[in-house]
């Protein structure tokens, strides 16, 4: 098989196997198929769930070759190692994020693809904004409300597209989400990729490093981070 565009990791951990099929599927209903999909399921072997979802993932492995599970290795730490795992897998140029509880609309490759074309050759960071669908559970009631929006998307961004090198700033307040960012792979791992230690902003860490601190980095050396309008790329589940 040729090497694929892009290479999409999606780390799983205790997932609802339903979800995984709609993560999945949105991959296969994309509407350029140069992708290869690297599953890392992070799900303990003596979870009530883990069978299932293994099981599920496999049926996609078993039925198209661009699909490949992994086990996640023992000394690997966390959602950052499970997406460090799965990129070292992986040789594509470019690198796409999506959660397993997570799925995308069927334009969202194709329309990064367009972006990325137009780039400036510096750009290595990409994302959109996504459409949010997610519970809230009330410490009053206890009870779940559902909630929709839109996250990652501000009517600002434009002073961003003119004005690149403030990037590494940007992100304390616009911290992209993984389902909906692209990482050239070069910055990636000129970075070391994920740190495995942090348990949380790990994916925003990652990005601020990518993009050059202004404080330490020469403007010609920062990499340029480009925030997609609203083109409705994926739809998030959590």
């Amino acid at each position: 098989m040729p090497n694929p565009s892009y290479d999409v990791v999606i780390p799983i951990y205790k997932v609802n196997p339903k979800w995984i099929v709609e993560c999945l599927d949105s991959v296969l209903a994309q509407k350029i198929q140069a992708w290869r999909v690297i599953i890392v399921d992070g799900t303990p072997l003596d979870d009530d769930m883990a069978d299932a979802i293994a099981a599920v993932c496999l049926d996609y492995v078993n039925s198209d070759p661009r699909f490949h599970y992994l086990r996640q290795d023992a000394d690997v730490e966390g959602v950052g190692g499970a997406r460090n795992q799965g990129i070292a897998y992986g040789d594509a140029p470019w690198v796409a994020f999506l959660d397993g509880d997570d799925y995308w609309y069927d334009g969202y490759l194709s329309e990064v693809k367009t972006s990325i074309e137009e780039s400036n050759e510096k750009t290595s960071i990409w994302s959109v904004a996504l459409d949010c669908e997610y519970p809230v559970i009330s410490q009053m009631t206890g009870k779940a409300h559902q909630m929709k929006g839109i996250y990652g998307y501000w009517e600002d961004q434009t002073f961003l597209n003119a004005n690149p090198d403030y990037a590494y700033y940007w992100f304390f307040g616009h911290p992209p989400t993984p389902t909906g960012t692209i990482i050239r792979r070069e910055a990636f791992e000129s970075v070391g990729g994920y740190d495995e230690t942090m348990g949380m902003a790990e994916d925003t860490e990652l990005i601020l490093r990518i993009v050059g601190d202004p404080r330490t980095v020469p403007v010609a050396e920062r990499r340029h981070y480009e925030p997609l309008p609203l083109i409705g790329g994926f739809h998030y589940v959590g």
